[in-house]
């Protein structure tokens, strides 16, 4: 079956941002292709993927877009900030620059995208552990100040891979179950204000 013929409830758009470098493609191949590539060609502008996911008895279709880090090619990237409904704020453990660089790709977000968006902190390549800057600890009391959700994985070794993917999953079919529900309360007190305005109508209406 294609993916044109594939019915799905829900489109689901995840960004990873970081600084060029870090490995941000190396994680998005791994997840599109299932397998560890070295020595990637930075990203130009933007390279999206989509998969197809079947999450609590519905069927998500989910788009991941791996963004480019370098200056250059940064107000591409700040165009796709508004679609999201994640991102995946991403780092090198073995550099300490690039955890300090996640305030400003933080800031961008906080700017630009959706109100509702689902932010989540990874530090990756959390193999490389004679080489890390920063330590579990620092990245996970950054994830508590900025409410952020934390998670240390890498590509190599499948560490980790899909447990921030899960759990974007839980919270955006959390965030439609209540969207959903909204809808319902609305479209229930609109039925009781016309059902009063018909009684209120139909009493005059005997007055007379």
């Amino acid at each position: 079956m294609s993916e044109k013929q594939i019915e799905f409830e829900y489109l689901l758009r995840i960004v990873l941002v970081g600084d060029s470098g870090i490995g941000k493609t190396t994680l998005f191949i791994k997840h599109k292709e299932q397998q560890f590539q070295q020595n990637l060609s930075p990203t130009i502008g933007i390279e999206f993927h989509n998969k197809f996911v079947e999450y609590q008895r519905k069927m998500i279709k989910l788009q991941l877009w791996d963004t480019a880090g370098q200056e250059t090619f940064r107000s591409i990237s700040q165009n796709y900030y508004r679609k999201a409904n994640s991102i995946f704020f991403i780092y090198d453990i073995t550099n300490k620059q690039s955890f300090e660089r996640v305030y400003q790709w933080m800031n961008e977000a906080n700017q630009l995208a959706p109100s509702d968006l689902i932010k989540v902190l990874i530090g990756n390549k959390s193999d490389l552990i004679n080489k890390r800057q920063v330590s579990f600890d620092e990245g996970k009391q950054f994830a508590f100040e900025n409410d952020l959700e934390f998670f240390e994985l890498s590509a190599f070794g499948n560490r980790n891979l899909e447990d921030p993917i899960y759990y974007v999953l839980e919270q955006f079919l959390k965030q439609k179950e209540s969207e959903q529900n909204q809808i319902i309360e609305n479209n229930l007190a609109l039925s009781n204000q016309i059902v009063q305005i018909e009684n209120i109508n139909q009493n005059q209406s005997c007055k007379c």
